[in-house]
Parts: structure tokens; C-alpha cells; sequence
């Protein structure tokens, strides 16, 4: 046809993107692959200023095999995390203004948790009941109609499960990873991801628990994009797509157009939002993508200077209550007994709270909470560096989640083509999480063009 510059142009280059663009490449199809920012990788993001860490696509589950597979096909040296297990299970509480060690918790007057489960630990406790009481024996039931009266709040469910409302304050209540608290999430989209993990064992081989890439995750992006004949072109934010009814045209944001005969948009649904489509979205989809929210999460990081772990006993790594949420003791280098590195997740609205600070004073308002709750680390942190994707304009957030009553009302419409125009993206995945579920979802889009074809 005349006039076409591609075949396909795919808006992203995050791992959902990359994923369509192989699969349609290996068809023989002509692909561009387009990119806002000047790298790949989307929200897989290897903080390799800092030496070490990730900012994004923390680790690879062992039963990832979409993912894993990528990283065989394109040299991509994976390493297995297995060894420094026990160091990341080395994790104390921390209630208020007071540390409490894991072999304390089943003891401890603040613990609400029934009597049989004393000994869960909150940041597992949810997980645990997710997988103990879930009725999906596979992870794609989260979208069959049998189980739409689980589409409800996570507290309306724990409390069927008789917790009290102490309980489930603890146990999703404190650095959620879906939504502020259990009022805002889905229990079936927790279900999804007990379902998802409990199929992820199935999967991975009894010796290893997960990986990560030598040079960091994002090199597994990096390759892809790599091994693409059409390459991709970074810094070409699209704003607008029209769709035709024998091809779409692409706006990008230096005011030049180009044409596909299909176009994959493979994008965070924060910056969907921004990008016009004509003719607008029919109205179920359009509004899924307006309401669906996506995880505030900042991450801040920090240089010990010294081993102030050592000086007063407690584990390097607390899950708090407080602004400086999860501290994690990164380690990286080669030896597992040594912490290189102080990272916190902050999640919800101390995050959101988080963002409005320039990033400096942000660094200074976390160690001001550490030094708080942990004396012994005054003056042994230097803040090193800060990201946060619900302030990045190229991710809106960490991670799409569901409300209640949202998986029943939008899951099946928002991955439907609009014509010529597929989407993709973890928020799309039908039966994984993750990288794997954004690869799961590019495979999709893919598929869906070359019906067509």
C-alpha cells in the first residue's frame, strides 16, 4: 500500500513491546518500534549508576519461562539468587517507635493474628491466605464469571476468613503492594496473584527460586530490542493515533507522522491517557483506561557508611510502618554476607507524600525516619540516589492493580483491538504477573495482527 512506512509500529519499549516486536519480526513482518524516553526497558530499570540494584523487574521467578527463554536466545548470563535467600528472609518489624525481631512476633502483645497463624509475619501473612484459601485452580479463572463475587474488597474477604479489622490492618495495611490499603484492591486480584504464584512452584526447579541477569535485568530488554531488525527509535514520544479502516497513522510529538498497516501500543496506562486516539475508545474500554489507577511506589537509596546493623542486633532490612516503608540491605557484590547497598520502598500515599519533596530533601526525610526508629544508623547513611515511577512521566505509577468490583467490570474489555490498534502490557496479562505477564500480553497483541495478516 502506499504510503506505509511499516508494517507495525509498536508505541514502547518496555518488555510487552519488545515481546510483540520479535513475535511479529519472526513472521516476517516490517516493525518500528518506538520509544519515549532514550532507553529501553520501560519499568525494568537496572539502577547500574549506583553499581547495583533495580529499580524495576526486581528478580526473575524461577517458572518464569517467557522471560528466561528471552535471556537464553539472546546470551543474556542469568544468576541464580537462590544463595542469598536466607538474607532477604532476614527482615525485623518495626511497630511505631519499636523493633521486633521475627523469633518475637508469635509472642508479641501487638500481634492480632489468630492463634493458629501467630507465627505468619505480616508482610506474608496476606500471601499465605491467598494461596491456603484460593478456589482458582488456575490463574486465568481470576477472569471466569464463577468467581465474580470474589471481585470485592481485600478486608471484605479477609474478614469473611475472621480476621479482625487489627489483623487485616497488619497483614495489607502496612506498604501494600496493591492500592493504599484493603479497601482499595480487589481480593480477586490477589487471588490472581496467590493462583500465579502457586503455578510459578509448579514450574520452577526444586534447587533454584529465581534469577537475575548478570548486568542487570534490564540487559534482558536491551537484547531484545538489539536483535530487532527495525530497531528502535528512542526519544519519539507519540501523542496522538488515528485509526483507519486500512491502516493507522501515528503522530509523534516533533510533529512527524508515520503510517502501519497495525499499531501496538504497548505503553503504562498512565501515559496511554496522554496519547489521543481517533476514533475515541467505545465507552466500556475508554473508561477502564481513564480508571484503572496504577501503584505509587518510590524508591530511595542510600550508602551505609558503616555496619550500624552490627551495633545494635536487628536484621539490616525492617518492614515499617513509617514514611521510610520497606528498608531493604542490598546485596550485590561478591559475597552475599556483605550489604552493599540501603534501599526503601515506599508505597501509596507516603510515597505520593514523598514526591512532592525535591529529591534531595526527600533523601534527608527518609534518613530522618530511619535514624528515628533506628538510633544506631544516625549519621552511617548517605543518600545516594531516588526514583519514583508515580512521578515518572513515562510510567504514572509502578504497576496497575483493580479495585473492587473493577476486575468484573473492565478486565475483559481493556486489551480489546480498536480496529487496527492492539494493546498490550502487564496490565494485560490473563494468566501471569510481572515481566512474564508483559510478555505473555506482547505474545498476544502479536498473535492478534497475525490473524489478520
Amino acid at each position: 500500500m502506499a504510503g506505509i512506512d511499516r508494517d507495525v509500529i509498536v508505541v514502547g519499549a518496555g518488555l510487552a513491546g519488545l515481546a510483540a516486536a520479535t513475535e511479529l519480526e519472526a513472521a516476517g513482518l516490517d516493525v518500528l518500534v518506538l520509544e519515549a524516553q532514550q532507553r529501553v526497558g520501560g519499568r525494568i530499570h537496572s539502577m547500574r549508576q549506583l553499581g547495583s540494584g533495580e529499580a524495576g523487574g526486581t528478580y526473575i521467578g524461577a517458572g518464569y519461562e517467557r522471560v528466561i527463554a528471552a535471556a537464553s536466545r539472546h546470551a543474556v548470563p542469568l544468576v541464580d539468587v537462590t544463595p542469598v535467600l536466607q538474607f532477604f528472609r532476614e527482615q525485623d518489624l518495626v511497630l511505631g517507635t519499636r523493633i521486633i525481631r521475627q523469633a518475637d512476633w508469635p509472642e508479641d502483645p501487638a500481634n492480632p493474628f489468630p492463634a493458629a497463624d501467630k507465627a505468619q509475619l505480616p508482610w506474608n501473612y496476606h500471601r499465605t491466605l491467598t494461596v491456603r484459601h484460593n478456589p482458582l485452580s488456575s490463574p486465568r479463572d481470576w477472569l471466569d464469571g464463577r468467581f465474580a463475587d470474589l471481585d470485592v474488597s481485600a478486608r471484605t474477604w479477609l474478614r469473611g476468613l475472621g480476621l479482625s479489622d487489627a489483623a487485616i490492618a497488619l497483614a495489607y495495611g502496612i506498604n501494600a503492594s496493591f492500592g493504599r490499603d484493603a479497601d482499595d484492591v480487589s481480593a480477586l486480584l490477589l487471588l490472581f496473584r496467590g493462583a500465579f504464584s502457586k503455578a510459578q512452584r509448579a514450574l520452577a526447579p526444586k534447587e533454584s527460586v529465581g534469577f537475575t541477569a548478570r548486568d542487570g535485568v534490564q540487559r534482558i530488554p536491551e537484547a531484545l530490542a538489539e536483535a530487532l531488525r527495525g530497531g528502535v527509535d528512542l526519544g519519539r514520544p507519540v501523542v496522538g493515533v488515528s485509526v483507519e479502516h486500512d491502516h493507522v497513522t501515528v503522530r509523534c510529538a516533533d510533529s512527524t507522522t508515520l503510517r502501519a498497516r497495525h499499531v501496538v501500543c504497548a505503553v503504562p496506562l498512565g501515559v496511554l491517557r496522554k496519547i489521543a486516539i481517533d476514533p475515541s475508545l467505545p465507552a466500556p474500554q475508554a473508561e477502564a483506561f481513564a480508571r484503572l489507577p496504577s501503584q505509587p511506589l518510590t524508591q530511595v537509596y542510600f550508602a551505609p557508611t558503616t555496619k550500624f546493623w552490627e551495633r545494635d542486633g536487628y536484621a539490616p532490612s525492617l518492614f515499617t510502618d513509617s514514611g521510610a516503608g520497606m528498608i531493604a540491605a542490598a546485596r550485590s557484590g561478591s559475597s552475599p554476607n556483605e550489604v552493599t547497598s540501603i534501599a526503601c520502598w515506599i508505597l501509596g500515599d507516603a510515597a505520593a507524600a514523598l514526591d512532592r519533596l525535591p529529591a534531595d530533601a526527600a533523601g534527608r526525610a527518609v534518613i530522618a525516619e530511619i535514624e528515628r526508629i533506628r538510633p544506631a544508623a544516625t549519621g552511617a547513611l548517605e543518600f545516594v540516589a531516588l526514583h519514583s515511577w508515580g512521578a515518572d512521566p513515562y510510567a504514572g505509577g509502578a504497576w496497575a492493580y483493580f479495585r473492587p468490583g473493577d476486575v468484573t467490570r473492565y478486565a475483559a474489555k481493556l486489551g480489546a483491538p480498536h480496529g487496527r490498534l492492539h494493546f498490550c502490557g502487564e496490565h494485560l496479562a490473563a494468566e501471569s504477573r510481572g515481566m512474564e505477564g508483559a510478555m505473555e500480553s506482547g505474545e498476544r497483541a502479536a498473535s492478534e495482527i497475525l490473524e489478520r495478516a
